[in-house]
C-alpha cells in the first residue's frame, strides 16, 4: 500500500491562499457589515427597504454560484480551473465596488433601491467568479485532515487583517464629512482607496498556489450539473451546512440591530461616537482573534474537529447571553467583553468548519469517484446564501417590527420617554434571544454530523488505495 503524501503546504501557498481571503471578505463583509449604517444613516434609505435589497443580493448570488462551480470544474484550461477565474473576477470586483455608493440621499426612495439592486447584482456576480473557484482552490490544496485546518488558520489570518477596516467606513465617512463636502463623498472615497486591495488578493491568489488535483480532474469524466441533486439529498452534506447556517444566522438576523442598540441605547444617538467604539470593539476581537489563531495552528489542532466547534458553539451562546449586561449606558467600556466569547468562538468555529467542507470532498470523492470541488462549494454556497438571504431580510424586518426609527431618537419625531424605552428593550431583547435559537440548531446539527477524524482517515486511506496519492 502507497504511503501518504507529504503533508505539508509551502508556507508561500499557504500564504497566497490566505491572501485571497482578503478579496473574498469584501465579498461577504465589504457590503453586508457597513450598508445598513450607510444607505440607513448617510444616504436616508428605510432599514427594511436595505434588508429586502440584500436579500435579493443574496438570492442571485445563490442563483449564480452552482452555474459558476459547475464551469469550474469543468474547465480544462491549461492554467487550471480555478485560478484563471480567479483573477477574472477579482478584476471585475475591485471595478465595481465603489460603484456600490454612489447613490445620492437626494433621491427618491424607489431610485436608491433600483441603483443599489442593479449595481450590486454586477458586484456579487463578479464576487461569484472570484469566490466558487477560490473557495474549491482551498478546499483542494492539500489531502492532509490537520493541514486543511492550517490552511484555513493563515485565511483567518488575512480575514482578520481585512476586517479591521470594515468596521471603520461608517465612522471615517462621518469624520471625512467635516473635511471634505459631505459624509456621501467620505464614503466614496474611502471604497475606492479599499478596492485596491480586492485586485491586488486576487493577483497574489491566481499565481502562486498549485491545483494540486488538476491532472486528476482533466482526466475525469465531466461533471454534470445534475449531479448537483445528489447533493441536496445527501444527508451528511446537509448536516454540515445547516452547522454553518445556525452560527451565520446568528450573526446576520440581528447584525445591524447590534449597531443600533449601541448607537442608540449605550450611545444615546451619537452616531460618531458610537460606531467608533463598535469599531474599536470589532478591531479587538479581531486582535484576539489572532492569539487564537495562534493557538489552535499550535496546541489545539490534534483535537477532534467536532469538539472544537461544539465548544465554539457553546462560547457564542454564552456571549450572545451576556450582551443584555455589557451593552449598558451605564458602563459602556462592558461592550469590550464581547471580544473575549466572540473571537474564539468564531476564528475556531469558521477555520474548523471550512476544513469540515474540504473534508466532505474527500467524502464525496469516496462515494462518487469525482473531484468536483467547485460544484460542493457551489451549492454549499446555495445553501448558506439563500438562507442567508432569509437572514438578512429578517435583519430589516426585526428592526422594523421593535418599532424604531431614527427619528425617534433624533428629534426629528417627538414621541414619550416611554415609548423610546419600550422600543430599546425590544431591540436589546431580539439582539439577545435571536442569536441563542440559531446557535442551538447549529450545536444539535454538529452533534449529529457523522465525518469524524478516525472516519476521515479511513477514507483517505482507501481513496490513495484506489488512484494514487496527490
Amino acid at each position: 500500500m502507497q504511503k501518504s503524501s507529504q503533508k505539508s503546504v509551502p508556507v508561500k501557498e499557504k500564504l497566497a491562499c490566505g491572501a485571497g481571503e482578503v478579496a473574498n471578505r469584501f465579498g461577504e463583509n465589504g457590503v453586508n457589515d457597513p450598508v445598513m449604517n450607510i444607505y440607513t444613516l448617510i444616504l436616508g434609505a428605510s432599514p427594511a427597504t436595505i434588508g429586502l435589497i440584500l436579500s435579493i443580493q443574496k438570492i442571485w448570488d445563490a442563483i449564480s454560484d452552482p452555474i459558476m462551480g459547475y464551469v469550474s470544474d469543468n474547465w480544462k484550461g491549461k492554467k487550471g480551473r480555478r485560478k484563471p477565474f480567479i483573477l477574472i473576477g477579482s478584476i471585475l470586483m475591485t471595478l465595481t465596488y465603489p460603484l456600490l455608493w454612489y447613490a445620492s440621499p437626494h433621491w427618491t426612495e424607489w431610485s436608491k433601491a433600483i441603483y443599489f439592486i442593479a449595481i450590486s447584482i454586477i458586484f456579487f456576480t463578479s464576487y461569484t467568479i472570484f469566490s466558487v473557484p477560490f473557495r474549491a482552490l482551498t478546499a483542494e490544496i492539500t489531502p492532509d485532515y490537520q493541514e486543511r485546518t492550517i490552511v484555513r488558520a493563515y485565511a483567518a489570518v488575512f480575514n482578520k487583517i481585512i476586517c479591521l477596516l470594515f468596521p471603520w467606513f461608517f465612522t471615517w465617512a462621518c469624520l471625512f464629512g467635516d473635511a471634505i463636502p459631505d459624509r456621501v463623498y467620505g464614503i466614496r472615497l474611502i471604497t475606492t482607496i479599499a478596492s485596491v486591495f480586492i485586485l491586488i488578493s486576487g493577483i497574489i491568489c491566481a499565481l502562486i498556489p498549485e491545483e494540486r488535483y488538476h491532472k486528476i480532474a482533466v482526466k475525469q469524466e465531466k461533471v454534470k450539473i445534475k449531479s448537483l441533486f445528489s447533493l441536496v439529498k445527501d444527508t451528511t452534506f446537509l448536516k454540515l451546512q445547516i452547522i454553518g447556517i445556525g452560527l451565520l444566522s446568528s450573526i446576520l438576523v440581528i447584525g445591524p440591530l447590534g449597531g443600533f442598540v449601541n448607537i442608540f441605547y449605550v450611545w444615546s444617538g451619537d452616531q460618531v461616537a458610537g460606531s467608533a467604539w463598535s469599531a474599536w470593539k470589532m478591531n479587538l476581537m479581531t486582535i484576539v482573534g489572532f492569539i487564537i489563531l495562534f493557538t489552535l495552528s499550535k496546541f489545539l489542532i490534534h483535537i477532534e474537529k467536532k469538539k472544537l466547534l461544539k465548544y465554539a458553539l457553546l462560547l457564542a451562546m454564552l456571549g450572545s447571553f451576556a450582551r443584555w449586561f455589557t451593552y449598558t449606558p451605564d458602563n459602556p467600556y462592558l461592550i469590550f467583553l464581547d471580544p473575549l466569547f466572540f473571537a474564539p468562538a468564531y476564528t475556531i468555529f469558521w477555520a474548523i468548519w471550512l476544513s469540515m467542507g474540504s473534508d466532505y470532498c474527500d467524502y464525496d470523492e469516496f462515494q462518487t469517484g469525482v473531484r468536483r470541488e467547485g460544484l460542493i462549494n457551489a451549492i454549499g454556497g446555495w445553501i448558506i446564501k439563500a438562507s442567508s438571504a432569509i437572514a438578512v431580510f429578517l435583519s430589516g424586518i426585526t428592526i422594523v417590527m421593535t418599532g424604531f426609527k431614527k427619528e425617534y431618537f433624533t428629534g426629528e419625531v417627538i414621541i414619550a420617554d416611554a415609548e423610546k424605552s419600550e422600543i430599546l428593550f425590544l431591540m436589546r431583547l431580539a439582539y439577545v434571544g435571536i442569536p441563542l435559537l440559531f446557535i442551538l440548531l447549529a450545536i444539535i446539527m454538529n452533534a449529529l454530523y457523522p465525518l469524524t477524524k478516525e472516519r476521515m482517515s479511513e477514507i483517505r486511506e482507501k481513496l490513495e488505495e484506489r488512484r494514487g496519492i496527490i
